[in-house]
């Protein structure tokens, strides 16, 4: 009796291990990566713009970014700008960004409350008081957003990225002092506000 039973005992024992989940499996991480494109900063700038000049221009300065996870809270993005700034001081440029994600409740796969530690570069072309020509100036920036990213209707394929910070700026290419007679020191916006604000109001996609 005691055989069978103890073979009884085993082949449950078995069956159970069989059917049983495995806890030791890893978490399924979800969505990998990212697009997205700031539509925030398109509103931003021809407000701005038109609500302190005479004669109103449609401005449309372009900014990409990609993310990809690299663990179960942690990403890397990139960001192209292009068009950026205003008629008299166009901007491009390009910028590399580390996050962090604080909070993610029961969602996983770059959503969350983050913080965002950023370097980036941007490439300065602006009119001249003094002349009829372009001068080009290169200013490097680091600097912190903190933000949130939520996806957007049932399958949380489409996102919604919101951020601020402060960046701090600095003129990379030092040019040669000029102490003529009235020459004027076209600083450009980076320079003039060495710590700015910087946001986001994105639309993303995540696959």
């Amino acid at each position: 009796m005691f055989p069978l039973i103890l073979t009884f005992w085993t082949a449950t024992i078995c069956a159970q291990a069989q059917t049983a989940p495995d806890t030791a499996a890893p978490a399924r991480i979800g969505f990998r990566h990212a697009l997205r494109l700031d539509v925030g900063g398109v509103l931003a700038r021809n407000l701005a713009y038109n609500a302190l000049n005479n004669t109103p221009q449609l401005l449309l300065p372009v900014l990409v970014g990609y993310e990809q996870q690299l663990g179960r809270r942690t990403s890397g993005s990139v960001e192209v700008l292009l068009n950026g700034g205003e008629p008299t001081e166009r901007a491009s440029g390009l910028a590399v960004q580390g996050r962090y994600y604080l909070y993610q409740g029961r969602q996983t796969g770059l959503v969350g409350i983050y913080a965002a530690p950023t370097l980036s570069y941007r490439a300065i072309k602006q009119a001249t008081y003094y002349s009829l020509g372009t001068e080009k100036r290169k200013l490097g920036g680091a600097g912190v957003l903190l933000g949130a990213q939520v996806p957007l209707g049932g399958r949380g394929r489409l996102l919604l990225d919101v951020s601020g910070g402060i960046m701090a700026w600095k003129r990379l290419d030092q040019g040669p002092q000029n102490t003529a007679p009235g020459y004027y020191d076209n600083e450009t916006f980076y320079e003039r506000n060495s710590s700015v604000f910087d946001g986001r109001i994105s639309l993303g996609y995540r696959f």
